[in-house]
């Protein structure tokens, strides 16, 4: 099997990068499960399962190796205030979209803000979409292949396996980060019964800056990590109760999801 022609059909399919990881125990697992035990109601889901976190295989047996997917969503130069006037009244256009609305006073409020990911389709669509479309390349190029697409919902842990695939490096901010890329990508992947070259970790980090701490209003970034409890986007996509005023007051117009981490992050301006 020719890693790179896995790849290819991958990029042919919509991915704006593509890489392998081993299908096998994370590191990361530990972390992310002490990380769960403080989660506030709202990432409940994020216990369910456990163990199909750890390793891809004890999600599909069959795993072998697991091609890993970015899709940028937004680029640098790309008009945010154009694109939110096009989205029209923010509450309507989620609506419109079917994304929940978590907390319609901030909704109603003039300059409403969205985040960048949901000014388009709902990317679990999308996303699956052109997954799907690959799956079904690999398997016309390579008859006898067999695999599992993941993207958001199924129980993967993206970012790790993004991570060992190659496509960038765990920031600051908590997100993946790639110097070509930036942050605004969506991952997902398909775990494939084969077994493939991995690709190498990039060897790479943010260094002194600190800029997406600084412009966190609510101070939920903290040496690498996030409290979800005081994440600006949990209480807008996430959360059903009520947002507590001393978060609702540091919004800076916030009403769904919050770029403020990203807008800070110098590979995001490139």
């Amino acid at each position: 099997m020719n890693e790179a022609r896995v790849k290819a059909i991958a990029l042919a399919c919509g991915a704006s990068a593509a890489g392998i990881a081993p299908a096998a125990d994370l590191e990361e697992f530990e972390r992310f499960s002490e990380a769960v035990k403080a989660a506030p109601g709202g990432l409940a889901y994020l216990s369910r399962d456990p163990l199909k976190r750890k390793n891809i295989k004890n999600w599909f047996p069959a795993a072998g190796s697991v091609l890993v997917c970015a899709f940028r969503y937004w680029e640098p130069g790309m008009d945010y205030a154009a694109e939110l006037a096009k989205a029209g009244d923010p509450a309507a256009y989620l609506k419109k979209t079917g994304r929940k609305r978590f907390q319609p006073e901030l909704l109603a409020a003039p300059g409403a803000k969205i985040s960048r990911y949901a000014l388009c389709r709902d990317y679990h669509l999308t996303v699956k979409e052109k997954l799907a479309a690959a799956l079904e390349a690999l398997k016309k190029e390579f008859p006898a292949v067999e695999g599992k697409i993941f993207c958001d919902t199924s129980p993967v842990t993206e970012k790790e396996l993004a991570r060992q695939a190659g496509l960038g490096f765990r920031g600051k901010n908590t997100l993946l980060l790639s110097r070509e890329l930036g942050s605004y990508f969506f991952l997902g992947g398909i775990a494939l019964d084969l077994k493939l070259e991995q690709d190498a970790p990039i060897d790479d980090s943010c260094g002194a800056c600190d800029l997406c701490f600084k412009a966190c209003p609510t101070g939920a970034l903290k040496a690498g990590a996030l409290d979800p409890a005081l994440c600006l986007s949990y209480w807008t996509t996430q959360s059903k109760e009520k947002i507590p005023s001393s978060i609702a007051a540091k919004t800076k117009s916030w009403a769904y999801g919050c770029d403020l981490c990203q807008e800070a992050c110098p590979h995001n301006k490139q």
